[in-house]
């Protein structure tokens, strides 16, 4: 009987990690957008930056959450973001990194037109 309950529970646990596998932690790279990641690669230093597809307010504030972010949603520079979003502008994720070692940003921008208009740094890498 002990065999077949360790048993199961190995399989849930299997079941389980493969699932898990499957899903996504972070937002989609967007590769085919108009939006030019030479203009962050120039603002911010980095040689490797990406944005993601459009996310939703909740996608954002739960994006913000896993990299270390919390309530990111009561913060005032948000708060003041989400006031001047109109019908059609986009909120995506923009991270940049450097070839090799430590540091990086990773910010919430609020994009019109392809355009970065606003933004909110979710954590500071160094």
């Amino acid at each position: 009987m002990k065999v077949s309950s360790h048993l199961t529970k190995a399989f849930m646990l299997i079941w389980l990690l493969s699932a898990c596998a499957h899903d996504t932690l972070g937002p989609k790279i967007d590769t085919s957008s108009k939006i030019s990641k030479q203009e962050f690669i120039s603002r911010f230093g980095f040689p490797k930056c990406a944005v993601s597809v459009p996310l939703t307010l909740y996608e954002a504030v739960k994006g913000a959450e896993l990299v270390g972010a919390p309530q990111i949603d009561q913060r005032i520079d948000w708060i003041e973001m989400i006031k001047i979003m109109e019908p059609g502008d986009e909120l995506r994720n923009v991270w940049c990194v450097p070839r090799r070692g430590p540091g990086g940003v990773d910010i919430i921008g609020l994009f019109r037109n392809s355009k970065l208009i606003a933004e909110v740094h979710t954590v500071f890498m160094d």
